[in-house]
């Protein structure tokens, strides 16, 4: 595309800087390859402090109030202050990369594409657990490594919405962000509905920006817990599409382990009898064994014994704080 053709841009980042890791990401904004004049960024704050609007009133960007009441909220707040042709959402823990908005405008070249997600990398891979969600089983953030243009979404190709952009047009007429869904899947469900709409969506693996991992185990697990708490709501909200589908069969299948594992736990309590015990033991191994032998697999030849060992665990883990967060939300 010629730089005279690219579409004006605009970013929304809702904040409430918790982690204090907005400043990172605007200066990461101000170094964007791309026209000043075609790009608008836009700081919806919920910190009632007043230190995040003390540290935005440094650089050229507007700030925008929030009440705080959920991150799809102050998205569409943020988007309904915006006034440019694309729309595209990042979140204060990230950091841009100079060419990540002409990569959106890029994306957007067909008229007809709705929605662009783009990978998600960790910003540092010296922690465990940042290393573990680049490397685990069950991929915690957007992985896809070539571009896909498609009419649906499939459960390996979810976008995040730390790295989202939509057309805005094509938003305004499916009616915003559903701000019901406060805890996860709010990135996923307006994707899959513009794609229900007919229009186009790409996931891009050149459209990247790079996130800051829970690094301590205590905040990876109750991000997940609150995952599972979005994904009933998801479930909740009465639609029916591919992606809830396979929440559901994964949900029930995690309940009917526990239940499977309970039953000869509760037979040992109440008959003694420690054949019991034994069975519950195989039950309770045979998950964290099979993980083991997939990643001793994955890493053979590279002498990881280490992550081998504790990448299994924390997959069970995270495994349980998803499906206690959907049941608490239940």
């Amino acid at each position: 595309m010629n730089i005279s053709d690219l579409p004006s841009i605009s970013i929304v980042v809702p904040t409430v800087n918790k982690r204090g890791t907005l400043e990172t990401l605007l200066k990461s904004l101000m170094e964007l390859d791309y026209d000043r004049k075609k790009i608008e960024v836009i700081v919806v704050d919920g910190d009632k402090s007043g230190k995040t609007e003390k540290i935005v009133s440094g650089y050229p960007f507007r700030i925008v109030k929030d009440e705080g009441k959920g991150l799809n909220k102050a998205r569409n707040l943020g988007f309904k202050n915006s006034t440019h042709d694309i729309v595209a959402f990042t979140d204060d823990d990230c950091v841009v990369p100079r060419n990540w908005t002409t990569k959106i405008a890029e994306s957007f070249s067909d008229p007809s594409v709705g929605f662009v997600g783009g990978r998600v990398v960790g910003y540092s891979n010296e922690e465990f657990l940042s290393t573990y969600a680049e490397e685990t089983v069950v991929a915690t953030m957007p992985r896809f490594k070539e571009k896909v243009v498609t009419g649906k979404l499939h459960r390996s190709q979810l976008p995040a919405g730390c790295n989202m952009a939509f057309r805005r047009s094509v938003l305004e007429k499916m009616n915003l962000l559903d701000d019901r869904l406060t805890y996860g899947f709010d990135d996923v469900e307006p994707a899959e509905r513009i794609a229900n709409a007919g229009f186009k969506i790409v996931l891009n693996p050149e459209v990247v920006v790079f996130h800051k991992h829970r690094v301590r185990l205590k905040e990876f697990l109750k991000q997940n817990f609150r995952y599972g708490r979005g994904a009933m709501l998801y479930l909740l909200t009465g639609t029916r599409s591919l992606i809830q589908k396979w929440l559901f069969r994964y949900l029930v299948g995690v309940f009917s382990g526990i239940i499977v594992l309970a039953l000869p736990l509760l037979a040992a309590l109440i008959t003694e009898n420690p054949l019991f015990i034994v069975v519950t033991f195989g039950l309770s191994v045979a998950p964290w064994l099979s993980l083991m032998g997939f990643y001793a697999r994955r890493f053979k030849g590279e002498g990881r014994m280490k992550r081998i060992f504790l990448y299994p665990t924390v997959d069970i883990l995270r495994g349980f704080a998803f499906a206690f967060g959907a049941l608490y939300q239940l």
